[in-house]
Protein backbone atom coordinates (compact mmCIF):
# COMPACT_ATOMS: atom_id res chain seq x y z
CA UNK A 1 0.00 0.00 0.00
CA UNK A 2 1.30 3.42 -0.97
CA UNK A 3 2.13 5.62 1.99
CA UNK A 4 0.23 8.91 2.10
CA UNK A 5 2.14 12.07 3.04
CA UNK A 6 0.39 15.26 4.11
CA UNK A 7 1.36 18.51 2.43
CA UNK A 8 3.02 19.94 5.55
CA UNK A 9 5.39 16.99 5.75
CA UNK A 10 6.23 17.31 2.05
CA UNK A 11 6.90 21.03 2.47
CA UNK A 12 9.29 20.26 5.32
CA UNK A 13 11.02 17.61 3.23
CA UNK A 14 11.41 20.05 0.34
CA UNK A 15 12.91 22.66 2.67
CA UNK A 16 15.94 20.40 3.26
CA UNK A 17 17.12 21.38 -0.23
CA UNK A 18 16.61 25.12 0.23
CA UNK A 19 19.49 27.56 0.07
CA UNK A 20 18.99 28.78 3.64
CA UNK A 21 19.24 25.28 5.10
CA UNK A 22 22.33 24.41 3.06
CA UNK A 23 24.04 27.70 3.91
CA UNK A 24 23.33 27.15 7.60
CA UNK A 25 25.05 23.79 7.33
CA UNK A 26 28.08 25.29 5.63
CA UNK A 27 28.41 28.41 7.75
CA UNK A 28 27.47 27.14 11.19
CA UNK A 29 27.63 23.34 10.85
CA UNK A 30 23.95 23.46 11.85
CA UNK A 31 22.04 20.41 10.65
CA UNK A 32 19.36 20.60 13.32
CA UNK A 33 16.47 20.68 10.82
CA UNK A 34 17.59 17.39 9.27
CA UNK A 35 17.78 15.75 12.67
CA UNK A 36 14.44 17.24 13.72
CA UNK A 37 12.62 15.89 10.66
CA UNK A 38 14.27 12.51 11.05
CA UNK A 39 13.01 12.27 14.64
CA UNK A 40 9.54 13.57 13.78
CA UNK A 41 8.74 11.62 10.61
CA UNK A 42 11.27 8.83 10.14
CA UNK A 43 12.42 7.64 13.53
CA UNK A 44 12.33 4.06 12.24
CA UNK A 45 15.31 4.93 10.01
CA UNK A 46 17.52 5.98 12.89
CA UNK A 47 20.47 3.65 12.97
CA UNK A 48 24.19 3.70 13.45
CA UNK A 49 25.87 4.82 10.25
CA UNK A 50 22.93 6.64 8.62
CA UNK A 51 24.51 9.71 7.01
CA UNK A 52 22.95 13.05 6.09
CA UNK A 53 23.29 12.13 2.41
CA UNK A 54 21.52 8.84 3.08
CA UNK A 55 18.58 10.67 4.61
CA UNK A 56 18.47 13.40 1.97
CA UNK A 57 18.44 10.79 -0.78
CA UNK A 58 15.60 8.98 1.02
CA UNK A 59 13.62 12.23 1.32
CA UNK A 60 14.34 13.09 -2.30
CA UNK A 61 12.84 9.78 -3.46
CA UNK A 62 9.66 10.64 -1.54
CA UNK A 63 9.50 14.05 -3.23
CA UNK A 64 9.96 12.44 -6.64
CA UNK A 65 6.90 10.29 -6.09
CA UNK A 66 4.69 12.68 -4.14
CA UNK A 67 5.73 16.31 -4.58
CA UNK A 68 7.34 17.15 -7.90
CA UNK A 69 8.29 20.74 -7.20
CA UNK A 70 10.74 22.83 -9.21
CA UNK A 71 13.76 21.41 -7.40
CA UNK A 72 12.79 17.87 -8.39
CA UNK A 73 12.12 18.87 -12.01
CA UNK A 74 15.42 20.72 -12.32
CA UNK A 75 17.40 18.00 -10.60
CA UNK A 76 15.80 15.33 -12.81
CA UNK A 77 16.51 17.31 -15.97
CA UNK A 78 20.14 17.78 -14.97
CA UNK A 79 20.77 14.20 -13.91
CA UNK A 80 18.76 12.26 -16.47
CA UNK A 81 18.99 14.48 -19.54
CA UNK A 82 21.88 16.94 -19.46
CA UNK A 83 24.46 14.88 -17.57
CA UNK A 84 23.39 11.60 -19.15
CA UNK A 85 22.97 12.87 -22.70
CA UNK A 86 25.87 15.28 -23.15
CA UNK A 87 29.59 15.32 -22.48
CA UNK A 88 30.47 17.59 -19.56
CA UNK A 89 34.10 17.93 -20.64
CA UNK A 90 33.45 21.10 -22.62
CA UNK A 91 30.04 22.11 -21.26
CA UNK A 92 28.61 24.46 -18.66
CA UNK A 93 25.18 24.16 -17.04
CA UNK A 94 23.72 27.12 -15.15
CA UNK A 95 20.81 27.47 -12.78
CA UNK A 96 18.63 30.57 -13.31
CA UNK A 97 20.53 32.12 -16.20
CA UNK A 98 19.59 35.66 -17.18
CA UNK A 99 18.42 36.13 -20.78
CA UNK A 100 17.45 39.76 -21.33
CA UNK A 101 14.55 40.56 -19.03
CA UNK A 102 13.82 36.93 -18.19
CA UNK A 103 15.50 34.16 -16.22
CA UNK A 104 15.83 30.71 -17.78
CA UNK A 105 15.36 28.01 -15.15
CA UNK A 106 18.35 26.15 -16.54
CA UNK A 107 20.76 26.85 -19.39
CA UNK A 108 23.37 24.67 -21.01
CA UNK A 109 26.28 25.77 -23.15
CA UNK A 110 28.19 23.13 -25.11
CA UNK A 111 28.16 23.16 -28.91
CA UNK A 112 25.05 25.34 -28.76
CA UNK A 113 23.29 27.54 -26.21
CA UNK A 114 20.16 25.97 -24.75
CA UNK A 115 17.51 27.49 -22.47
CA UNK A 116 15.08 25.40 -20.42
CA UNK A 117 11.86 26.78 -18.98
CA UNK A 118 10.28 24.49 -16.39
CA UNK A 119 6.59 24.45 -15.55
CA UNK A 120 5.53 22.06 -12.82
CA UNK A 121 1.95 21.26 -11.96
CA UNK A 122 2.39 23.70 -9.07
CA UNK A 123 3.26 26.66 -11.36
CA UNK A 124 1.16 29.06 -13.41
CA UNK A 125 1.95 29.88 -17.02
CA UNK A 126 1.18 33.59 -16.90
CA UNK A 127 4.56 34.73 -18.28
CA UNK A 128 5.44 31.66 -20.28
CA UNK A 129 4.94 33.10 -23.78
CA UNK A 130 7.00 36.23 -23.03
CA UNK A 131 9.77 34.16 -21.43
CA UNK A 132 10.09 31.83 -24.41
CA UNK A 133 9.98 34.79 -26.76
CA UNK A 134 12.87 36.40 -24.88
CA UNK A 135 14.99 33.25 -25.06
CA UNK A 136 14.45 33.11 -28.82
CA UNK A 137 16.16 36.49 -29.13
CA UNK A 138 19.49 35.02 -28.09
CA UNK A 139 19.60 31.30 -27.27
CA UNK A 140 20.04 28.85 -30.15
CA UNK A 141 17.61 26.30 -28.69
CA UNK A 142 14.72 26.76 -26.26
CA UNK A 143 12.84 23.99 -24.45
CA UNK A 144 9.74 23.79 -22.33
CA UNK A 145 10.00 21.13 -19.60
CA UNK A 146 6.66 19.86 -18.30
CA UNK A 147 4.95 16.83 -16.84
CA UNK A 148 3.89 14.23 -19.39
CA UNK A 149 0.29 14.85 -18.25
CA UNK A 150 0.59 18.51 -19.30
CA UNK A 151 1.88 18.03 -22.86
CA UNK A 152 -1.55 18.06 -24.53
CA UNK A 153 -2.47 21.20 -22.61
CA UNK A 154 0.59 23.18 -23.71
CA UNK A 155 1.31 21.77 -27.17
CA UNK A 156 -1.30 23.74 -29.19
CA UNK A 157 -0.20 27.13 -27.83
CA UNK A 158 3.60 26.77 -27.79
CA UNK A 159 5.66 28.17 -30.65
CA UNK A 160 6.65 25.22 -32.89
CA UNK A 161 10.27 26.36 -32.66
CA UNK A 162 10.29 25.49 -28.95
CA UNK A 163 11.26 21.94 -28.03
CA UNK A 164 9.20 20.00 -25.49
CA UNK A 165 10.67 17.71 -22.85
CA UNK A 166 8.31 15.62 -20.73
CA UNK A 167 9.01 14.36 -17.24
CA UNK A 168 7.25 11.02 -16.78
CA UNK A 169 6.48 8.96 -13.72
CA UNK A 170 7.37 5.31 -14.29
CA UNK A 171 6.76 3.34 -11.15
CA UNK A 172 9.08 4.70 -8.51
CA UNK A 173 11.27 6.69 -10.88
CA UNK A 174 11.03 9.83 -12.95
CA UNK A 175 12.20 9.59 -16.55
CA UNK A 176 12.79 12.08 -19.36
CA UNK A 177 11.26 11.97 -22.82
CA UNK A 178 11.91 14.52 -25.54
CA UNK A 179 8.56 15.00 -27.26
CA UNK A 180 9.68 17.63 -29.77
CA UNK A 181 13.08 18.90 -30.91
CA UNK A 182 13.83 22.60 -30.72
CA UNK A 183 14.40 24.37 -34.00
CA UNK A 184 17.67 26.25 -34.11
CA UNK A 185 17.38 30.00 -33.69
CA UNK A 186 19.62 32.07 -35.98
CA UNK A 187 18.71 35.51 -34.63
CA UNK A 188 20.46 37.65 -32.02
CA UNK A 189 18.90 40.73 -30.43
CA UNK A 190 21.83 42.92 -29.47
CA UNK A 191 19.94 44.47 -26.51
CA UNK A 192 19.18 41.03 -25.08
CA UNK A 193 22.77 39.93 -25.63
CA UNK A 194 24.23 42.95 -23.83
CA UNK A 195 21.92 42.52 -20.85
CA UNK A 196 22.80 38.83 -20.60
CA UNK A 197 26.60 39.06 -20.47
CA UNK A 198 28.98 40.58 -17.96
CA UNK A 199 31.24 43.56 -18.55
CA UNK A 200 34.39 41.45 -18.91
CA UNK A 201 32.53 39.14 -21.31
CA UNK A 202 31.37 41.76 -23.81
CA UNK A 203 34.85 43.31 -23.70
CA UNK A 204 36.33 39.88 -24.47
CA UNK A 205 33.85 39.40 -27.31
CA UNK A 206 34.85 42.71 -28.91
CA UNK A 207 38.56 42.09 -28.50
CA UNK A 208 38.26 38.56 -29.87
CA UNK A 209 36.24 39.73 -32.88
CA UNK A 210 38.20 42.88 -33.75
CA UNK A 211 41.61 42.27 -32.20
CA UNK A 212 41.43 45.33 -29.96
CA UNK A 213 39.30 47.15 -27.40
CA UNK A 214 38.13 50.68 -28.23
CA UNK A 215 40.10 53.42 -26.50
CA UNK A 216 37.19 55.13 -24.79
CA UNK A 217 36.24 55.98 -21.22
CA UNK A 218 34.58 53.44 -18.97
CA UNK A 219 31.44 55.56 -19.25
CA UNK A 220 31.31 55.06 -23.03
CA UNK A 221 32.65 51.51 -23.17
CA UNK A 222 29.28 49.74 -23.01
CA UNK A 223 27.71 51.72 -25.85
CA UNK A 224 30.75 51.50 -28.10
CA UNK A 225 31.13 47.76 -27.54
CA UNK A 226 27.42 47.29 -28.19
CA UNK A 227 27.70 49.15 -31.48
CA UNK A 228 30.74 47.12 -32.55
CA UNK A 229 29.09 43.80 -31.69
CA UNK A 230 25.89 44.79 -33.47
CA UNK A 231 27.81 44.92 -36.74
CA UNK A 232 28.79 41.24 -36.56
CA UNK A 233 26.76 38.48 -38.23
CA UNK A 234 24.35 36.65 -35.90
CA UNK A 235 26.25 33.38 -36.30
CA UNK A 236 29.48 35.05 -35.16
CA UNK A 237 27.71 36.69 -32.23
CA UNK A 238 26.22 33.41 -31.08
CA UNK A 239 29.62 31.75 -31.16
CA UNK A 240 31.25 34.59 -29.21
CA UNK A 241 28.43 34.55 -26.66
CA UNK A 242 28.72 30.78 -26.27
CA UNK A 243 32.49 30.89 -25.73
CA UNK A 244 32.29 33.84 -23.32
CA UNK A 245 29.73 32.19 -21.06
CA UNK A 246 31.57 28.86 -21.11
CA UNK A 247 34.53 30.62 -19.51
CA UNK A 248 32.53 31.18 -16.31
CA UNK A 249 33.45 29.00 -13.38
CA UNK A 250 30.92 26.61 -11.86
CA UNK A 251 30.66 22.99 -10.76
CA UNK A 252 29.36 21.38 -13.95
CA UNK A 253 32.41 19.14 -14.20
CA UNK A 254 31.71 17.30 -10.92
CA UNK A 255 28.00 16.62 -11.48
CA UNK A 256 28.49 12.96 -12.37
CA UNK A 257 30.12 12.25 -9.02
CA UNK A 258 27.71 13.94 -6.59
CA UNK A 259 24.83 12.22 -4.72
CA UNK A 260 21.70 11.76 -6.84
CA UNK A 261 19.72 14.37 -4.94
CA UNK A 262 22.37 17.07 -5.08
CA UNK A 263 22.97 17.94 -8.73
CA UNK A 264 21.00 21.17 -8.55
CA UNK A 265 22.63 22.10 -5.24
CA UNK A 266 25.98 22.22 -7.03
CA UNK A 267 24.64 24.78 -9.49
CA UNK A 268 22.06 26.67 -7.46
CA UNK A 269 24.38 27.87 -4.72
CA UNK A 270 26.99 29.38 -7.04
CA UNK A 271 29.66 27.46 -5.12
CA UNK A 272 33.28 26.86 -5.82
CA UNK A 273 34.58 23.33 -5.47
CA UNK A 274 35.87 23.99 -1.96
CA UNK A 275 32.33 24.77 -0.75
CA UNK A 276 30.96 21.52 -2.10
CA UNK A 277 33.87 19.54 -0.65
CA UNK A 278 33.03 21.04 2.75
CA UNK A 279 29.33 20.23 2.41
CA UNK A 280 30.14 16.71 1.25
CA UNK A 281 32.31 16.17 4.31
CA UNK A 282 29.54 17.41 6.62
CA UNK A 283 26.80 15.38 4.97
CA UNK A 284 28.90 12.20 4.78
CA UNK A 285 28.99 12.06 8.56
CA UNK A 286 26.63 9.76 10.49
CA UNK A 287 23.61 11.50 11.98
CA UNK A 288 23.82 11.64 15.74
CA UNK A 289 20.40 12.20 17.30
Amino acid sequence: MKKIYDIEQLHYYASLFSGSVIQRSLKYNDNSLVRSLLRKYDSDLISHGLTYWDYLNYVYRILEKNYCNEYVYKNTLIKKYLVKGFSLKNSKIFNEFRVGNSIADLAMFNGTSKAFEIKTELDNDKRLASQLNEYAKLMEESYLVISADMVDRYLPDINPCVGIIAICQHGRALTIEKRRDAQKNEFVDIDVLMSSVRCNEYKWMVKHAYGFLPEVSDFDMFDVCKDMLSRLPAEKLQRLFLDAVKSRNNLTRILKSVPRSANLLCLAMDWNERSFVKLNELYSQPIRI
